[in-house]
């Protein structure tokens, strides 16, 4: 697709690593609340292309970082700050969940970017509840099993209260428990359904044995492919046609005020590398 003129376009460097912060989704027309039991990536995509156009082309205020030494391009969200006052954490719940998109053998490095990179968003130290989702192409145990020690390490260091992981259907999800490395207990398996009464019965039952709470969420594994997000920068005309962008991990966060009940800030943190 050709990339899209602006009339006040800047110059964009070329980049190796970009990191994109879509900022709160909640106070833009993005969010799909609506699609809460589709599995969509409409909301993310939507996020991104609404992004790069209030960062890189609004009129008076133009932003983006570029660290030369690692040719990393970093758009951040330039309207509102997502750091959470020191006087409101304790009345607020953070919630991420990462998705791996692809197989990488460097994946324990996703996790411990992933943490950086929210924590340096929100300005917090502990995150509540962190979920951790695998391309259902490429699962394995082997997968898993090391990126659950990663995650393990964060929770003995006090970074996170609750581990969960999402789609493990009743065999692997059994499997996964029996396992010896494994430490630290899942304390959430998010399940994909249309209605959340269709929750399998074994899975179930095997939560309630486990003290596992198997929740619904509409989120799909393949939240973001090499084909959108490229096109979506050659749009906005941050890459010319002959470039692509893979995306590395999509990180997901919910800022959740527990005493009124209210979602006040929902975002998403996207790294990805230019092929």
């Amino acid at each position: 697709m050709p990339t899209q003129l602006f009339t006040n376009q800047i110059a964009i460097p070329t980049f190796r690593q970009l990191v994109l912060y879509t900022g709160n989704v909640m106070l833009t027309a993005t969010t799909a609340n609506k699609y809460w039991n589709r599995k969509s990536n409409t909301e993310l995509v939507q996020a991104i292309s609404d992004t790069l156009k209030v960062s890189l082309y609004e009129p008076e205020t133009p932003s983006y970082r570029y660290f030369t030494e690692n040719e990393l391009l970093e758009v951040p969200d330039i309207r509102l700050s997502s750091r959470i006052h020191p006087d409101d954490r304790d009345d607020v719940e953070v919630t991420a969940k990462l998705f791996y998109l692809g197989q990488d053998h460097n994946q324990a490095t996703h996790i411990d970017r992933a943490i950086y990179h929210l924590q340096k968003l929100l300005d917090v130290k502990l995150i509540d509840t962190f979920i951790i989702s695998f391309d259902n192409n490429d699962i394995n145990l082997a997968t898993i099993e090391k990126s659950w020690k990663d995650l393990e390490a964060y929770h003995e260091q006090g970074v996170i209260s609750k581990l969960g992981v999402s789609d493990f259907d009743f065999k692997t999800l059994s499997d996964f428990l029996q396992k010896e490395s494994v430490q630290v207990k899942p304390a959430i398996d998010q399940i994909h359904v249309s209605q959340c009464s269709s929750l399998p019965q074994d899975l179930i039952n095997l939560g309630k044995q486990h003290q596992i709470e198997i929740t619904f969420n509409g989120d799909t594994t393949d939240i973001l492919t090499t084909e959108v997000l490229t096109t979506l920068l050659s749009q906005h005309g941050v890459i010319n046609e002959m470039t692509q962008v893979k995306p590395r991990w999509v990180l997901k966060y919910d800022v959740f005020f527990k005493r009124r009940s209210i979602v006040a800030d929902k975002g998403y943190i996207v790294v990805g590398d230019s092929l």
